[in-house]
């Protein structure tokens, strides 16, 4: 029937016959991308709430953990504490439960301490040694700041070894504890 037309009238078939091609594949990219729409919304929304719960069981975790350890460190502090001035130990400097007072007083957010010793080594110099776990190697710096910022601690230098990983970085940090200047 094309074949009956003059080229003026097939070239407007032609041109009209490839519109509506062009227009039924437009519709029915349309059709398909709100067909996958709608079959992929219910599992997003779900994989969405999921992703949100746990986040939110973590950040308790995490923050039940911190108060337990802070409160642990806290107590067995205090003992030392007591047992030093039980024998009546005269010294210059903090105390065992003050000086990690001060600690944890510099903390940054996420910084967890795990371990915490504290050596006297004569009336005017105590030995501090602190492990713990920090998110990454900027809170780890900012310990670092923190405690240099506290004119009582010297010494306060991380190895590089705790560098060794981006996130999740465990530290072992041992510092000095000089002459206080409370009477």
């Amino acid at each position: 029937m094309l074949h009956l037309l003059n080229d003026q009238q097939k070239i407007k078939v032609i041109k009209e016959y490839r519109m509506r091609l062009i227009v039924v594949i437009c519709w029915l990219i349309v059709f398909i991308s709100l067909v996958g729409i709608t079959l992929l919304l219910p599992s997003y929304l779900s994989a969405i709430g999921k992703v949100n719960s746990i986040k939110n069981e973590n950040l308790q975790k995490e923050n039940s953990i911190q108060v337990l350890n802070s409160q642990n460190f806290k107590d067995k502090i205090k003992k030392v504490d007591f047992n030093l001035s039980a024998l009546k130990i005269s010294v210059n400097i903090l105390s065992p439960i003050e000086a990690y007072d001060k600690i944890l007083i510099s903390l940054p957010v996420g910084v967890v301490v795990d371990r915490y010793t504290y050596s006297l080594v004569d009336n005017d110099t105590a030995s501090i040694s602190i492990d713990g776990s920090a998110p990454d190697r900027e809170k780890l710096i900012e310990l670092q700041n923190q405690l240099k910022l506290n004119p009582e601690f010297s010494g306060i230098d991380i190895p590089i070894t705790n560098f060794a990983k981006k996130i999740d970085l465990s530290f072992s940090l041992k510092f000095n504890l000089i002459k206080s200047t409370k009477k």
